[in-house]
């Protein structure tokens, strides 16, 4: 593990928004072993550090290290792919801990790997910039009676409509007092549903709004908020879907709890926070049978809405990661997969097995795009699969003021399913 490496660890510890102390304590500990040449007690301490907070980019890399160290050659081989997949910028090659597994096969594969993930893959096409440079939105809808597009906002707390051909936006919604993540329609488009969050990125936050998120259920037609649903505590309401019957399932990613209105009141559907990190995109199948939701760490969990306790994480093999999924959408037994917590960021088709319990073929829609910095939901309309390509989550200072001159107006892309 060389200094180079070490430097990397404090940015990338510094980087995480929610490390704890005892998180800290192992890591520290952790690294005094490693400097002790004590690779046992180096491996014991990272393979915990890795079941706390898996796919870690620098945990990921110890454990590594680690087992190669330990002259665990196979688990070392695994989990530098396992690494290399979701992170193709990490510089391993020179490193000495790798010296007992350097002159392996396998070890030449996964440099191989991390070359041919540099590929860029560019099916998907530009269909506008929106006018509104600073809007930094997360999703965007089609109202289909009125024909109208909209995008939301975290920066502005808003929810503009735009021309699909001009780009053009007007203001929709202004009453929102958190960030706009997702929205959907109920069955007869009378109500619009949309999850918010407290974001330090938006404009008029405070230390008192943290953890602060609500659904809000506005009427289409006035555009005034029929009633909100709030709560406190850790939470941010990232993303949501509606079933047939009108009943509304959000994902939270602050608690990974999933929350449900049924009857204009919120509750807690499914508590996953023994199981699951970091909640994000929720889609239904086509008969509502099953709930897909993406963990940013561990993939996809699919429910059985009819018994929750009956679930079960599709399992991601070969050369597939299943970090980093935000966006998540259902449409004719595929699911397309926004990944823009990876290096380099890909959209992804997963063509869903007879029984929705593994994928059947893969497809890679896009890949190592200049355009694309971190896409995040997407919907599907007319056979095409409609997101924004970047966000401006790098233009932010220390204090969350916006540098224009660091981002681009936002791009929205259109991939032609058929």
């Amino acid at each position: 593990m060389k200094k180079h490496f070490l430097y990397f660890i404090a940015i990338a510890l510094l980087s995480i928004p929610c490390f704890s102390q005892s998180q800290q304590e192992l890591y520290n500990k952790s690294i005094e072993a490693y400097k002790a040449k004590n690779y046992p007690q180096f491996l014991k301490l990272t393979q915990k550090l890795d079941s706390v907070r898996p796919l870690h980019p620098t945990y990921t890399y110890n454990l590594s290290a680690a087992y190669a160290l330990n002259n665990q050659q196979e688990k070392a081989i695994l989990t530098l792919k396992r690494l290399t997949l979701m992170n193709n910028k990490v510089d391993f090659e020179k490193d000495t801990d790798f010296d007992n597994i350097r002159q392996s096969a396998e070890f030449e594969k996964i440099v191989y790997l991390k070359k041919a993930l540099d590929k860029q893959v560019a099916n998907s096409e530009k269909v506008i910039s929106l006018s509104e440079k600073e809007l930094h939105p997360e999703s965007l809808h089609y109202l289909e009676k009125p024909k109208i597009w909209l995008a939301s906002s975290i920066r502005k707390k808003k929810i503009v409509s735009f021309d699909i051909k001009t780009g053009k936006c007007s203001d929709w919604f202004t009453e929102s007092n958190f960030s706009v993540f997702a929205m959907k329609t109920d069955s007869k488009e009378k109500y619009l549903w949309v999850a918010t969050g407290a974001m330090p990125e938006m404009i008029g936050y405070s230390k008192e709004m943290e953890g602060k998120s609500e659904v809000l259920k506005i009427d289409i037609t006035s555009k005034k908020i029929v009633k909100r649903f709030p709560v406190e505590g850790n939470h941010v309401f990232g993303d949501l879907v509606v079933d047939k019957k009108d009943n509304v399932y959000i994902s939270d990613s602050g608690d990974a709890l999933i929350y449900k209105i049924s009857d204009d009141k919120l509750s807690v559907w499914l508590d996953l926070k023994n199981e699951a990190f970091n909640l994000q995109g929720i889609t239904f199948n086509d008969n509502q049978s099953k709930l897909f939701i993406a963990d940013y760490l561990k993939g996809i969990l699919v429910i059985d809405t009819r018994n929750p306790e009956n679930r079960y994480w599709i399992e991601f093999q070969g050369n597939l990661t299943p970090k980093g999924i935000d966006g998540l959408v259902f449409n004719e037994n595929r699911l397309f997969a926004i990944h823009n917590g990876v290096k380099p960021i890909r959209v992804m088709q997963y063509l869903l097995n007879e029984n929705q319990n593994g994928f059947e073929e893969v497809k890679i829609i896009d890949a190592n795009r200049p355009e694309f910095d971190e896409p995040a939901l997407g919907i599907i309309l007319n056979e095409k699969l409609y997101f924004f390509s970047n966000s401006p989550w790098k233009g932010y200072d220390r204090q969350f003021n916006l540098d224009e001159t660091k981002f681009e107006n936002p791009m929205l892309f259109e991939y032609k399913i058929r």
